[in-house]
């Protein structure tokens, strides 16, 4: 709110008015207290000196995601992405249900603002999840022509860029049980992975191996190449 009124003094503009809003999609209910509830002040008097603004919140956790997708909200950019906040925690169900999310803006992604957003969601689900990329781009089937070619470029950057990250932290942080979670990481963001699968890296002993299935998995193309190395012997 500063920075907008400094900005309309310097271009000697009128003050404008400001709504602050907040979209909150955390794990606990939002507790909305005004500013002078942060202050620990027993005498009213120093009330006075305070800046005491109001706020718009919307609390994700009080709305259904039918209530999100039926018109509550609407354009589908904002639905999409309420949507995928509102179930950030619960990757199962948000994995389950990606594609019905994603569907949502299947017209909107025809356009070039609407193909910019998608590429903003899936780098959100790359970065804030386990869902793997091609998990991801199965949700997004129903979408052709150049946006699915962009995108699909955009996947293996993201790949590409995970992946280099993980085997720097895997080089980085040399012990047993450090190598095995950035592989099971890797392999979770590059093909997915299965609990079975997950259980058995846990149970790899062997260094070398861990090594080699950390060199190669930039260049699998399959997890089958890796759980061979790890198995070899």
């Amino acid at each position: 709110m500063l920075n907008i009124w400094e900005s309309n003094i310097k271009q000697n503009l009128e003050l404008q008015i400001v709504v602050p809003m907040i979209v909150y999609h955390g794990k606990s209910k939002w507790q909305k207290k005004g500013m002078k509830d942060y202050f620990r002040i027993k005498d009213n008097w120093f009330f006075r000196f305070i800046p005491d603004f109001d706020y718009l919140l919307t609390d994700l956790s009080s709305y259904t995601d039918s209530q999100i997708k039926d018109g509550t909200f609407q354009r589908a950019a904002i639905e999409i992405g309420l949507l995928m906040h509102k179930n950030i925690f619960d990757e199962k169900k948000l994995a389950r249900h990606l594609k019905d999310f994603i569907g949502i803006g299947k017209l909107y992604f025809r356009e070039e603002e609407g193909l910019k957003f998608l590429e903003s969601v899936l780098r959100y689900l790359f970065s804030s999840t386990e869902i793997a990329v091609e998990d991801a781009l199965k949700s997004i089937e129903m979408i052709d022509g150049r946006a699915k070619e962009t995108l699909m470029t955009t996947a293996e950057k993201l790949i590409a860029q995970g992946l280099e990250q993980g085997l720097e932290q895997g080089l980085e942080r040399g012990t047993l049980l450090d190598k095995k979670e950035i592989l099971i990481k890797l392999i979770s963001k590059k093909f997915g992975i299965s609990e079975k699968e997950r259980s058995f890296i846990i149970t790899v002993e062997d260094k070398e191996k861990l090594d080699l299935a950390l060199d190669e998995i930039l260049f699998a193309e399959s997890k089958d190449v890796l759980f061979d190395i790890l198995k070899e012997g």
